[in-house]
């Protein structure tokens, strides 16, 4: 069983905003032992303030996740100064908005080293602490677009699908030799972060997220369930089920429902002009924020993550309800 939360040394890349900043706050506040990494260490000094005030142990270590070396000076510097590591989350992102043959070469590959590699880089640094010390969870921030691609995100919706891939297969391979290591993916709904402040837009408008949208604290309280109750993968947010299912009853269809059905070319887009400032190859800079400029239309909770997906027996149960049902109708039919 993993350790209490009071009692966990926890390292959480992309803290400086969003789900990873609202991630190390909560877990400030059970009193937890945060190491916070990112690129802006400015964002970090603030939210180890936050985090020190709200009753937690902050460490700042400045990382950027697509570079190996980093990555495993970050891991190898948490054991040496705390001991261990109880929980590495993986919440570190970018992103470029544009089709496929507006992006350059650069663009591509540097988002792919941020999302897909970052993540690959924290499970490995963390793997090769976790093992040794025979005990560990992992915990990867991916998204709904890991399973049911949408147009103008194509290296995002690469890097998520390669995270969930990466993730399934370290897992599996943790189950084979028995290992208490855990994995778990997160694949949440669109998510009122700055991340749609800082991606690099090739649209001539700022992006924004496609409906429904909701609060980080939704992902934050479902990272520290996944940490206490480890599973291999939950959706965060309905939207993100409603996604998924559709990929799963219609997988021919379903690009053509996503795009036409469900406008996903226009929702993408503001009618704000992008005013030329990202993050994919600098570190963006200020004091960080975990919310982005959406907060108006985001959802504060989440009733289908609560009650069904942090719980998948109950999902198992409804599905055998289900398949007993349509077995029942049939006989009768034939009756």
């Amino acid at each position: 069983m993993p350790r209490p939360l009071h009692d966990q040394v926890v390292v959480v890349t992309g803290a400086s905003s969003g789900v990873g900043r609202e991630t190390a706050l909560l877990l400030a506040e059970h009193g937890a032992t945060v190491v916070l990494a990112a690129r802006n260490e400015e964002a970090l000094r603030t939210l180890e303030a936050e985090v020190t005030r709200l009753g937690g142990t902050a460490f700042v270590r400045p990382t950027d996740v697509a570079e190996w070396p980093q990555v495993e000076g970050l891991a190898r510097e948490t054991v040496e100064r705390f001991g261990r590591i109880d929980t590495w989350v993986n919440c570190a992102a970018t992103a470029v908005y544009g089709e496929v043959h507006q992006l350059s070469a650069e663009e591509i590959t540097r988002a792919i080293q941020v999302i897909l590699l970052g993540q690959i880089h924290g499970m490995k640094a963390a793997l090769d602490q976790m093992r040794p010390q025979g005990q560990g969870g992992i915990v990867n921030v991916a998204s709904a677009l890991a399973v049911q691609a949408v147009p103008l995100q194509a290296p995002y919706v690469a890097a998520k699908h390669g995270i969930l891939g990466f993730a399934e297969s370290l897992r599996m391979e943790l189950e084979h030799e028995r290992s208490p290591v855990t994995v778990s993916t997160l694949l949440p709904s669109s998510i009122n972060t700055p991340l749609f402040e800082h991606a690099r837009s090739k649209m001539g408008v700022l992006p924004q997220p496609v409906p429904p949208i909701y609060q980080p604290r939704v992902v934050a309280d479902a990272v520290l369930h996944a940490i206490s109750h480890p599973q291999p993968r939950m959706v965060v947010g309905g939207g993100g089920k409603m996604l998924e299912m559709v990929h799963r009853i219609a997988p021919r269809s379903a690009p053509t429902l996503v795009l036409r059905v469900g406008k996903t070319v226009q929702k993408q887009k503001t009618d704000r002009p992008d005013v030329g400032t990202d993050n994919l190859f600098t570190a963006s800079s200020g004091p960080g924020a975990v919310e982005g400029s959406f907060g108006q239309r985001a959802k504060s909770t989440s009733v289908y993550t609560t009650v069904l997906e942090q719980h998948p027996q109950r999902i198992r149960a409804l599905l055998a309800a289900g398949a007993l049902l349509t077995v029942t109708a049939l006989r009768r039919g034939r009756r």
